[in-house]
């Protein structure tokens, strides 16, 4: 080991290739018995225009992060739509899927409930809206989104 406390000789199966995936944080939002949606803006390039959830990637870090997917979470509900959420993420479920990129992604979904904030549309979305499970049927929305928000209400009946 280096003075730094890393190793030199890097086994390089241990670095991000391309048999690797992108880790993606979702939050089905709860309030008051509805779930936060968000439009997609049409600059997006994976499925633009569409509803969904907020969530993003986890990002590279400088290090060892601790509670980074926590973090992940309310960084990308803020910023998103201007909700701040409480600090009790439950897993609702998670899968893979290949981005219309062509990228491949591990999508963490997670239930999480609103702390204080109005929802508006900011960082790469146009429409923000609260709906009730009846209304879920009605809106189209990109690849799994309705199937998460479907294990959202069903957590909130449990």
């Amino acid at each position: 080991m280096d003075k730094k406390g890393s190793s030199s000789n890097i086994n390089s199966s241990d670095l991000a290739t391309d048999k690797t995936h992108l880790i993606l944080v979702n939050a089905v939002v709860e309030k008051d018995g509805r779930i936060l949606v968000s439009q997609r803006s049409f600059e997006e390039t994976h499925q633009p225009g569409s509803w969904t959830i907020p969530g993003g990637k986890v990002e590279k870090t400088p290090g060892n992060v601790w509670n980074i997917i926590e973090e992940t979470l309310k960084k990308e509900v803020m910023e998103e739509t201007g909700v701040e959420i409480k600090d009790d993420a439950q897993l609702l479920t998670n899968n893979t899927f290949i981005r219309s990129t062509g990228q491949h992604v591990v999508a963490l979904v997670f239930l999480c409930h609103w702390k204080s904030g109005e929802g508006k549309p900011l960082e790469d979305t146009i429409d923000v809206k609260w709906i009730t499970e009846d209304k879920l049927k009605k809106m189209e929305f990109a690849p799994n989104v309705s199937i998460y928000i479907q294990k959202g209400f069903d957590a909130l009946r449990k």
